[in-house]
């Protein structure tokens, strides 16, 4: 049927075919706050095209194992919220930096070369370990925080990057970047404040910490690439 402005607008039923799911979980996810309410036409409730999309992002986050609470915040904060957890998820699976089971510590192991090093350089270690890029494992072995860093170590020192340069420009990036995540956490908390309960502070927190990730990912980003064509002179 079309509603008063001319829009396409059907019956849960519908609604039901289009997206693949079940009339009682669509009212689930209606009385969970996942999907908005329908229209009133007179007596009748129809839902429109965004109801269908907010259905399919729903099955997109479900199926990327965002919990319901998560998916909850997400949607409620409207914009790209949901298409940037999305994307920050696809990004983590991509460098195999997803927590949980099925993890491969050994993607985390500083090789033997790449230690030596380390221990060469005093204080390197425990000036690494107080940023949480490096830490020792339950037997006390020294590895990384995060397979990339680890990975890009030792590909730099295979181009030939002296290690002590891969400390000091790690350390350097650290303690910029410490800066600006106590600047980032600090906005959020007055944004957001902090007599509210626990739960809805995590939530909120869900929601912006992809969006944070991606203005610091992005602008280091476009920043790098600025530089490296003015060194290199490139157009």
């Amino acid at each position: 049927m079309n509603g008063d402005s001319g829009e396409h607008t059907f019956a849960i039923d519908e609604l039901a075919d289009r997206s693949g799911m079940t009339i009682r979980t669509i009212r689930a996810h209606q009385s969970r706050r996942l999907l908005h309410q329908p229209h009133r036409v007179g007596r009748r409730s129809v839902y429109d095209e965004s109801h269908v999309e907010r259905l399919a992002l729903i099955r997109r986050l479900q199926n990327s194992g965002f919990s319901l609470a998560a998916i909850r915040a997400l949607v409620q904060a409207g914009g790209e919220a949901g298409e940037l957890a999305l994307a920050w998820h696809a990004e983590a699976v991509a460098m195999r930096f997803l927590p949980g089971d099925g993890f491969d510590e050994s993607k985390l192991a500083i090789e033997p070369a790449g230690l030596t090093e380390l221990i060469r350089q005093p204080g390197a270690l425990a000036a690494l370990e107080r940023y949480g890029i490096t830490r020792r494992d339950r037997r006390g072995n020294w590895q990384g925080t995060h397979p990339v860093l680890v990975e890009a170590g030792r590909r730099a020192r295979e181009l030939g990057v002296p290690s002590a340069e891969i400390t000091r420009i790690q350390l350097a990036v650290a303690e910029r970047a410490e800066a600006i995540a106590h600047e980032l956490v600090t906005t959020l908390r007055r944004h957001f404040g902090t007599e509210r309960p626990s739960d809805e502070l995590l939530e909120d927190y869900a929601v912006l910490t992809p969006i944070a990730t991606a203005i610091v990912t992005a602008t280091f980003e476009v920043q790098l690439a600025r530089v490296l064509r003015d060194e290199l002179g490139l157009t």
